[in-house]
């Protein structure tokens, strides 16, 4: 069983991809470090300085309806969280170009229903990645979403679906992948 516990920022507003990296930012290189320098910049003044957001130290993000959502399919927003030390998002909906984006280089997006309701910035969570259970530790809340399928968590431990795809090649497994 693999649990991970760590400290929650709860978005409590709509989070757009345009806001998480800032524009001026698209440009530099899909790098985790570099990303997480400004990631959600844009979201909230207070992350509007270099690593703002990733000094806070968080370890989730909570939020509502189709996270970082906006159209925009920069990976800079999945690499910055990813950076910022993120290693989940639980959210009762996401936007399907960083959904994707999230699976390709690993961050597990949860989907679990009125998550974003029941915790506050601050709250310490643990989520199973097993069973998807996701326990408020501060307020005693215990929410359910589906487990991380087992190909995304493969993904994840290569660090990434390029890591992933290297791996198969080299292992002479590539074949076997359906």
């Amino acid at each position: 069983m693999a649990i991970i516990r760590g400290k929650a920022w709860v978005a409590k507003t709509y989070v757009m991809s345009f806001d998480m990296i800032i524009q001026k930012y698209w440009t530099s290189p899909i790098d985790p470090e570099e990303n997480s320098k400004w990631v959600m910049a844009g979201v909230d003044e207070a992350f509007n300085k270099e690593n703002g957001f990733k000094n806070m130290g968080y370890t989730f993000i909570v939020a509502g309806h189709n996270f970082a959502g906006g159209g925009k399919s920069i990976e800079h927003c999945v690499t910055g969280l990813i950076g910022a030390g993120i290693k989940a998002v639980f959210a009762t909906s996401f936007a399907r170009l960083q959904f994707r984006n999230a699976i390709n280089y690993g961050m597990p997006f949860i989907t679990s229903k009125d998550i974003n309701l029941e915790c506050e910035t601050g709250d310490e969570l643990a989520y199973n990645n097993e069973t998807g259970e996701i326990k408020n530790l501060t307020n005693g809340k215990i929410f359910s979403s589906v487990p991380v399928a087992p190909f995304v968590a493969e993904v994840a431990a290569s660090g990434g679906l390029m890591n992933f795809i290297r791996a198969k090649i080299a292992d002479g497994s590539i074949a076997n992948l359906h």
